[in-house]
């Protein structure tokens, strides 16, 4: 089990890594646009295999439907989960006594383009995510939903056939990002950023970067209020950066993402693992774990541990 490690506690030097990480940010932005933009100037043609090709396809043709969404990120039911620590704030009638370890989770994540460029899927997005986590199995509880996150994103997507070392640079994103459990109070969860990603591939794998800014909010002055910062340490533990990777292996595909808030004090994260296996032209077989913090909003600072099974939406 992953477990946060402490090596040492200096104000100092926190204020000092946060401003580095600030700066990271910028630079990274910067580098990434200036990077994209120069591929488009030289327009180099290539053969360079990518595993992406043939979802890369797949999207084009669904973002030029005008009766189509598109997958965003993965879209997947699991019926069966089991959660080692299951939070109960945010679910009325749930309690330490009778909330259920064991309980289905679902992801639904599309986008649509507002603007495109001229011949291109390269444009401005809306994106949406929402996640839940339902005690179906708790009949003593009336079955509700224990939680669940809505993500809308507004970001800007460049698209390109850049290749260098045998890597295919496929996307590069800008956008700002809200994420909420819709509660109130004492329940509510919520937060804003500006975040940058980049994704590159060859021809069976593929690599996935992208680093944040929260936006700060005021501090409330009493927890009641309706205004103000819900979570003002949530960085702390859902961190500044998310790094991802997928590979197929055979018939199996297996993506890891990981989150890391880059402290060498009070260093945390997370870690997801999926492995899936197709059985049909449409629909994987999904085994997912995930070990760390921020499994859901309301657990943003609470260490889950969650393995489940099911069923999702082919995405590569």
């Amino acid at each position: 089990m992953i477990k946060p490690v402490v090596l040492f506690h200096n104000k100092s030097f926190l204020i000092k890594s946060l401003t580095c990480q600030k700066a990271l940010l910028t630079t990274i932005a910067i580098f990434l646009v200036s990077f994209n933009i120069n591929a488009q100037q030289k327009d180099i043609a290539t053969n360079t295999v990518s595993i992406f090709d043939d979802r890369a396809e797949s999207v084009n043709e669904a973002v030029a439907n005008p009766f189509a969404l598109s997958q965003h990120r993965l879209n997947y039911i699991l019926p069966f989960t089991y959660v080692s620590d299951p939070n109960t704030l945010s679910a009325s009638g749930l309690n330490t006594e009778n909330v259920d370890h064991m309980e289905a989770k679902y992801q639904i994540s599309v986008k649509l383009p507002i603007y495109q460029e001229s011949a291109s899927s390269s444009g401005l997005y809306m994106g949406f995510t929402a996640v839940s986590y339902w005690q179906v199995y708790n009949s003593e509880a009336s079955k509700p939903f224990r939680e669940t996150n809505y993500e809308p994103e507004l970001f800007y997507a460049w698209r390109n056939q850049l290749t260098f070392a045998g890597f295919k640079f496929n996307q590069i994103r800008l956008g700002l990002s809200h994420q909420s459990n819709g509660q109130s109070g004492l329940r509510s969860r919520s937060w804003n950023r500006l975040f940058a990603s980049a994704m590159f591939s060859d021809d069976d794998s593929f690599y996935h970067i992208k680093a944040w800014y929260r936006i700060k909010e005021d501090k409330k002055e009493d927890p009641f209020d309706s205004s103000g910062d819900d979570n003002p340490d949530i960085t702390t533990f859902m961190g500044h950066t998310e790094f991802g990777y997928g590979t197929k292996l055979g018939k199996f595909n297996i993506m890891a993402l990981v989150r890391n808030n880059l402290k060498t004090s009070d260093n945390k994260g997370s870690v997801e693992l999926n492995l899936s296996y197709p059985i049909s032209t449409r629909y994987d077989f999904l085994l997912q774990y995930f070990n760390g913090y921020g499994d859901s909003l309301v657990d943003y600072n609470r260490h889950q541990e969650r393995i489940g099974v099911g069923i999702q939406l082919k995405f590569i």
